[in-house]
């Protein structure tokens, strides 16, 4: 048996994991002597106990590794493969889970911990990120953690290693757009300000001019993640409607795109849309396609904007926006239905006038840093404290205080007097910065959106009442405050709490 390095080390995959324990479980301690020590009992005889670096009141804990295995005759290192199999099968004993299962969990877990490593080794520019004030772009593509409370975070099937390097965010790539050209019959969807025909044809124009000569009257351009156009050739629906001549493959052209955060969602700078596309594959813990029903939501809340309501809640608060999801289509198959797999939201580029700006999404800032250092976050603070002059301390309160006024005022104002209920996790939160400081908050993932009963006279003014995403108080209490404050708020805490620079208290 090869022992791992006794030298402490990071390993933020293995620490998600670990996080993710603690969260769901009680049966574990820690010592109450130097060193402080992590002790997760296996059975009467063993125990894993890992290092403390941090122990966090928001459970963003911190922990060197390799664990040490501890028995009746003595310790000894022991890696992640291992430990996650450890506990893995205390699990299943506990609770009497399925063999079969916990082998897929446990594949999955040690995926997403290799997926890490691999993101990490090849973005030796990292460390770099943080001696500067990133733009969008570069923001939605420094995300190599992950969710810090899920067991296999970066878990990506069916994607195979290429595929992964070209298509996910951890790998900074970018590629253009997968297109076809179908016939109008088999398209369906929806445009606010422009019909669909208008729109698409405006986001080809914009995106593969080249194609244009493709277009027509009957003829449409339509656009896929080039995986999931690939995907989708390949399905019985899609092949009946290429065989009757309906839609026709153009293969990959245009501009370059760059994929966010979600993976799923692109990014183009000089694009006045960027797109959230279905795509089918296990992303984290499900598979990412959309529904008629989710694009819907999103001309929902298009369409509210557009009202006296919107305008009254952004004169209270004119730096607060939401990226609007004002548009959407996806394919028919030969029977007129719509293919959940095939489609596609167009969310409005509010950066388009400003790819450059300091707009960042708060997960990327928050993440713990892959190489055990500062985060992005506390790299911000400390040029906002030699910018102004300050304490680390001072600046760090002076974030915490900005982030409130901008991103959490408008969230709980829209909630208690419109009723309008934004679900803003860490990847929906862009903060926008001017040196370093929050001065704006841009919502997006309009999925994400619900309303309260005493929003119906607001969502009747579009025709609305009866809309399927009006929550109970219940449901509010269930998610808006762990979406709001335990998902978002206090992985911002955490951060500036690593330092020592704050309580983790707001």
């Amino acid at each position: 048996m090869t022992l791992p390095s006794e030298k402490p080390a990071t390993d933020v995959a293995a620490q998600c994991f670990l996080n993710a324990l603690i969260r769901e479980t009680t049966d574990w301690k820690l010592t109450e002597y130097p060193p402080d020590e992590l002790l997760i009992p296996l059975d009467e005889q063993k125990s894993l106990h890992f290092r403390v670096a941090y122990f966090s009141p928001t459970q963003h804990h911190r922990f060197a590794f390799p664990a040490r295995l501890v028995t009746a005759s003595g310790s000894y290192p022991v890696d992640f493969t291992t430990l996650s199999r450890l506990i893995i099968d205390k699990l299943r004993h506990q609770l009497f889970l399925p063999v079969p299962l916990c082998e897929t969990f446990h594949q999955r877990v040690l995926e997403s911990h290799v997926h890490t490593q691999q993101a990490i080794d090849a973005r030796h520019d990292w460390a770099a990120l943080r001696e500067k004030a990133l733009n969008f772009g570069e923001a939605e593509q420094a995300l190599l953690t992950g969710h810090a409370f899920h067991p296999a975070p970066k878990s990506h099937e069916p994607f195979n290693r290429r595929e992964a390097e070209r298509y996910l965010p951890d790998m900074a790539p970018h590629f253009p757009l997968r297109w076809f050209s179908v016939d109008k019959t088999q398209i369906a969807g929806e445009s606010l300000h422009l019909n669909l025909q208008q729109r698409l044809t405006r986001f080809a124009a914009e995106n593969a001019p080249q194609l244009l000569n493709e277009l027509s009257d009957n003829q449409w351009l339509f656009p896929l993640h080039p995986w999931q156009g690939e995907y989708l050739l390949q399905q019985g629906w899609c092949q009946a409607l290429v065989a009757k001549g309906l839609i026709k493959d153009l293969g990959e052209a245009g501009t370059s795109w760059l994929p966010t955060t979600s993976s799923r969602s692109l990014y183009c700078a000089t694009s006045r849309d960027m797109i959230k596309f279905s795509l089918s594959v296990r992303l984290t813990n499900s598979i990412r396609t959309l529904s008629v029903k989710e694009v819907k939501r999103g001309m929902r809340l298009a369409r509210l904007a557009q009202t006296d309501g919107w305008q009254m809640l952004q004169v209270r608060f004119p730096t607060f926006r939401v990226m609007q999801e004002d548009g959407w289509a996806g394919l028919r198959d030969l029977n007129g239905n719509i293919m959940q797999e095939s489609l596609f939201a167009l969310r409005e580029n509010l950066l388009v006038d400003q790819p450059k700006s300091q707009t960042n999404v708060l997960v990327s800032l928050t993440q713990a840093a892959p190489d055990g250092g500062d985060s992005l976050l506390v790299s911000a603070v400390k040029r906002l404290s030699d910018r102004l002059g300050i304490t680390v301390q001072q600046a760090a309160h002076a974030w915490v205080d900005a982030y409130c006024q901008q991103v959490l005022k408008p969230l709980f104002t829209a909630e208690a007097d419109y009723g309008l209920v934004l679900l803003a996790h860490q990847q929906n939160i862009l903060v926008q910065m001017l040196g370093d400081l929050p001065v704006g908050f841009i919502y997006r993932d309009c999925q994400g959106s619900a309303f309260m009963p005493h929003a119906t006279d607001w969502l009747d003014s579009i025709g609305e009442a009866q809309a399927e995403n009006i929550f109970t108080h219940e449901q509010l209490l269930r998610y808006f405050p762990y979406y709001l404050l335990v998902n978002s708020t206090f992985a911002v805490t955490a951060a500036l709490g690593l330092p020592g620079w704050t309580a983790n208290r707001i």
